[in-house]
């Protein structure tokens, strides 16, 4: 799903759904604040807009002088319309001529779905924009409510939460408790796909890729005084830089060893204080932000740099993790390769699930403190030398 300002959408539809647009050559040099028409948007709404005043013109044309006339005088009568109209829904900005354009359409379609033929169909074809525009504006509200940081955005997760289960309670005196049970299990299993999903952008924005043509590595659950060395010797042998996803309460154990990640030009992320990997996707507030925060404060006492990445244990972010991260300043981090090395104990498993396919931009989750830390990564640099990035060194920032 595209940010609604990164498409420059006018109409919710295209906001919510459109891909990513690329911007207008003046906005290379300066970024307006304008709304603009996406490409999709403005190729479509060309083609239905013209095509429904012509249809409509024909349908009552039709009614007055019959088919003939009506193939005689539609398009000249359509040509006529099409120049005048815009002037009736002018609106103040382009964007409010867009909308009262799409709900006239909207309008015209409501009166004739009963219709047969291509009326009929233009009719229901408008309708369904309609809906989906309607169901556009959900998710544009939805990314707003998920948008919010800090304790506001903590209570607005808490009443939804609360909201949606009062639904379904009601649902059950009103229909009985059967629809309730249906109803309660929907919610309960979209809650636990959104939340154990760590690829999910639902609760908020989880980078599993980069811009860059690079691939990223990222290693999660140090530093670990055993395998800690032997990676940051590995990773300088290859000249590759990566991300070391960090628990607070082991950088306070081995402090030295957080600083050398930092010396050898890696970088730190935030994995939480204790590492609570069985219990953090159902973590309340509090717990959130202690675990958080304390793990901010633990690396920055230690090694004097501030952490803008966090990565949930197990990738299972919780329903308040979102509005702690960025009320303290972190994005977070999912992954698009996994060979799961903390479970299994064979590495050429885990290289068979990580390699195939692998491409830049992807970010390959690792762990240390396993018995086969050096063997996996060992692995995946080999099969990045044999097929060397297009620059530099590979790493977040290529």
């Amino acid at each position: 799903m595209i940010p609604m300002y990164r498409n420059r959408a006018v109409s919710s539809l295209f906001q919510a759904f459109g891909s990513e647009d690329r911007s207008p050559p003046a906005d290379r040099r300066v970024a307006t604040g304008e709304t603009a028409m996406h490409r999709g948007e403005t190729i479509a709404f060309a083609i239905l807009f013209p095509l429904t005043v012509v249809v409509a013109s024909f349908d009552v044309l039709v009614r007055l002088f019959g088919k003939l006339g009506g193939l005689l005088f539609s398009l000249p009568v359509a040509f006529l319309l099409l120049n005048v109209l815009p002037f009736i829904f002018g609106g103040r900005s382009s964007k409010t001529q867009w909308q009262l354009w799409s709900a006239g359409c909207f309008l015209w379609a409501i009166f004739h779905c009963q219709r047969s033929g291509f009326i009929g169909f233009m009719a229901y074809l408008w309708i369904a924009i309609g809906i989906m525009s309607g169901a556009a504006v959900g998710v544009m509200v939805w990314q707003r409510w998920m948008a919010i940081s800090g304790k506001q955005g903590i209570w607005t997760r808490a009443v939804l939460l609360a909201a949606v289960h009062l639904l379904a309670v009601s649902t059950g005196f009103w229909y009985g408790w059967y629809f309730c049970l249906i109803l309660g299990g929907a919610i309960a299993g979209f809650c636990c796909w959104m939340i154990l999903n760590p690829s999910s952008q639902l609760l908020g924005p989880a980078y599993t890729t980069t811009d860059s043509a690079e691939i990223l590595i990222t290693i999660d659950d140090g530093p670990d005084p055993d395998d800690t060395p032997r990676l940051l010797d590995l990773l300088d042998h290859h000249a590759v830089k990566a991300i070391f996803f960090m628990i607070g309460d082991k950088v306070r154990k081995y402090p030295e060893l957080a600083r050398e990640v930092l010396r050898r030009g890696h970088e730190i992320g935030n994995h939480t204080q204790t590492h609570p990997q069985a219990s953090f996707w159902c973590a309340g507030p509090a717990r959130t932000r202690r675990e958080i925060e304390e793990c901010q404060k633990t690396i920055y006492e230690i090694t004097g740099v501030i952490p803008v990445w966090f990565r949930a244990p197990v990738g299972h972010r919780n329903l308040f993790t979102h509005p702690v991260t960025r009320e303290n300043g972190l994005r977070v981090m999912a992954w698009k390769r996994r060979g799961y090395d903390a479970v299994t104990r064979d590495p050429a498993r885990v290289l068979a699930r990580i390699l195939p396919g692998m491409a830049g931009g992807d970010i390959v989750l690792l762990h240390e403190a396993t018995p086969i830390a050096v063997d996996v990564l060992e692995g995946v640099l080999k099969a990045r030398d044999a097929e060397p990035p297009s620059s530099g060194v590979w790493s977040l920032w290529g």
